[in-house]
């Protein structure tokens, strides 16, 4: 079969841009073949593009290419990047922490600046199709990252929220919502465990009181409920509805999960 490259954009499901994107790649490797992830990224929202990296990339053969693009500071001195990281998945993305779940230990990145194997720009504001498509299908053709630029050792991090862990209880904030308005938090299963080895008693967002489930279904209609996430995150739900409205806003809600009495 032939490689296989995903794409991330917040372009919108209703946008040409990705199609673009695919000719460039398919005119390039005729026999690539590519996966959405998503294309409905809330607009210029890194850290809602990475978390969704995070949630996808590591199902996918370890030999895949990803190229993820939301980038607001397009056509700046901002660098483009090839990043592969500690299991050699390879990702192209702008310089902006987009790719941070991917730059932990073991990780090198490369700015895309190699001049003969990549196409002069187009476009100043279209990077997605004119710069990482043809570096993906340079990759898809067998080229080495470390071929596409220069190294690079001080890549764009974001802010990465981590939970505070105390005993017997764990305290974080939500970072995003997903399609459903489930609102996804930083608090992850291992921070639970490694506050105690009891159960779950109580959450809290934003001081108010949330039932904790294991699925949808054990709540009523309605009813505000927190939960595992399939992705390993704590996440706060509402059965049939949306917890994003309801809750009024996302990014930045405190939640605190107590395993005492």
């Amino acid at each position: 079969m032939g490689p296989l490259v995903t794409l991330l954009t917040d372009f919108g499901d209703g946008s040409g841009y990705p199609a673009q994107m695919k000719g460039v790649l398919l005119s390039a490797a005729p026999d690539a073949r590519i996966v959405d992830l998503s294309h409905g990224v809330p607009a210029f929202d890194v850290l809602a593009g990475a978390l969704l990296l995070e949630s996808c990339v590591p199902w996918f053969p370890a030999d895949a290419i990803h190229v993820a693009v939301v980038d607001p500071g397009v056509g700046t001195s901002r660098r483009a990047l090839v990043v592969v990281d500690a299991e050699g998945r390879r990702l192209l993305g702008p310089d902006n922490g987009l790719l941070t779940p991917f730059l932990g230990p073991g990780a090198r990145a490369h700015a895309l600046d190699a001049s003969g194997v990549l196409p002069d720009l187009r476009s100043a504001t279209f990077h997605g199709r004119d710069l990482f498509a043809p570096a993906a299908a340079w990759l898809a053709r067998g080229g080495d990252p470390s071929g596409l630029g220069p190294a690079v050792a001080d890549p764009v991090r974001l802010r990465w929220p981590e939970a505070s862990v105390s005993e017997g209880e764990v305290e974080g904030e939500v970072l995003a919502a997903d399609g459903f308005g489930n609102l996804v938090t930083s608090i992850r299963e291992r921070d639970i465990a490694a506050a105690g080895d009891g159960p779950v008693r109580g959450v809290f967002v934003a001081g108010r009181p949330v039932r904790w489930v294991r699925t949808f279904g054990e709540g009523a209609p309605g009813e505000l409920l927190a939960m595992f996430g399939s992705g390993g995150r704590v996440e706060i739900a509402v059965r049939e509805g949306n917890a994003s409205a309801g809750l009024g806003r996302v990014r930045g809600l405190k939640v605190r999960v107590s395993l005492r009495g």
